[in-house]
């Protein structure tokens, strides 16, 4: 066995699918025609998927493996790692633990400088590194909701966000909220309640802006989910990079719940307009991909595989009422989206169960506008009577 296959192997024991690899091109990068499989390219350590686009006669194989000696898999890990607080001497002994590939320190220097603007954590990281060890800036937890979901929350990111902005101090709840994930979730509620991503086309969408938007996400979902092909792993590995190495996400995989009080509150005490019902003893629950924090506002995120196809409003909107009744945040500081590796898309939670309603006049402001009116068009008759004479 060469070094080539030995590698491809110790990749693919790292998924549970046997179709790891690269994440499959379905059209062709020139003309958008359909592709098919012709065969694999064996480079020095992976073997690379070629496609043959029938409309324009071309060999094509996945742009981001181009002029790259090392698998992106092995990229990603390290970047990954670095900005985790480890040290550059330190990674290659994890990679080669990993993979049996062999890197220097320099290799993933350069690797840093090249791929500099998907990493603004790096800003960040020498006070991250000052003031928090490497095992303590990112709580991490696995919860067995049905299935198994990694929760963690980047605590040494949050505390520099809130401290850094007076804009987000006010968020310090969040924080608070998130630090007691951990220790007091209630995992049990989670066995057999209502999800949150079942639920469909319940709220009304009038007054509601869905705005697509450019979005870094969108770059960094472009960047890491074409070095896998299985979905669920594509998803880990993407929340995994966001929150090591950029500036905002603070937390993914967050578990968030309702109950019938939490409901009773929303609709009566705050008026909101909610299509559900929640008896004594029942919940509602789910698990938000990922948030972040900026500009002034908490965003609560989703990614979906198929962007321009979907419409996770209601999904969304229920982990913002959710997110606001655990931390006693306003749904006003909250925004929501979902994207892709090629669309964001963003709104309101708050419009989405709050409807502005016209304020009905008192009765005498009611009486003069109508006499105005009547006064109005009595003068508009008596200037039209005069004009025909």
């Amino acid at each position: 066995m060469d070094k080539t296959e030995l590698v491809q192997q110790t990749l693919e024991s790292n998924e549970t699918e046997k179709d790891f690899g690269h994440k499959e091109l379905d059209k062709c990068p020139y003309c958008e025609g359909s592709l098919v499989k012709r065969g694999v390219r064996k480079k020095k350590l992976e073997q690379v998927q070629i496609y043959f686009c029938k409309k324009c006669d071309r060999k094509i194989t996945p742009l981001i493996t181009k002029g790259k000696t090392y698998p992106l898999r092995v990229i990603i890990d390290s970047l990954t790692l670095y900005n985790r607080l480890n040290s550059l001497e330190a990674i290659p002994q994890t990679i080669k633990d990993s993979y049996g590939i062999t890197i220097t320190p320099r290799i993933i220097s350069e690797w840093l400088k090249e791929y500099r603007q998907l990493l603004p954590f790096l800003r960040m990281r020498e006070f991250a590194s000052k003031k928090y060890a490497q095992k303590d800036a990112i709580v991490e937890s696995k919860m067995l909701h049905k299935q198994i979901y990694e929760f963690r929350f980047h605590r040494a990111k949050t505390e520099m966000i809130l401290d850094e902005d007076f804009k987000n101090s006010k968020f310090a709840p969040l924080k608070q909220f998130l630090e007691l994930v951990h220790a007091e979730c209630p995992h049990q509620i989670f066995q057999s309640s209502k999800r949150a991503s079942e639920y469909k086309n319940i709220f009304s969408l009038d007054g509601v802006t869905i705005i697509p938007k450019t979005n870094a996400a969108v770059k960094i979902a472009s960047f890491v989910v074409q070095s896998v092909s299985n979905n669920k792993l594509r998803h880990k590995m993407l929340e995994e990079f966001m929150l090591a190495n950029d500036s905002v996400t603070i937390a993914t995989e967050v578990p968030v719940l309702l109950d019938a009080d939490d409901m009773r509150h929303l609709k009566h005490e705050l008026n909101f307009s909610i299509p559900l019902t929640l008896n004594d003893g029942e919940y509602m629950t789910g698990h938000i991909d990922v948030i972040q924090i900026r500009n002034g506002s908490i965003y609560i995120m989703d990614y979906k595989p198929s962007a321009a196809k979907e419409r996770p409003v209601d999904q969304l909107t229920i982990y913002a009422l959710a997110l606001s009744r655990l931390t006693g945040l306003r749904l006003y500081n909250m925004k929501c989206a979902w994207f892709d590796d090629k669309n964001y898309y963003e709104f309101f939670p708050l419009h989405v169960v709050y409807k502005k309603k016209h304020k009905r006049l008192p009765r005498d402001q009611r009486k003069l506008g109508e006499s105005l009116k009547d006064e109005n068009a009595a003068l508009q008759a008596r200037i039209a009577a005069l004009e025909q004479k």
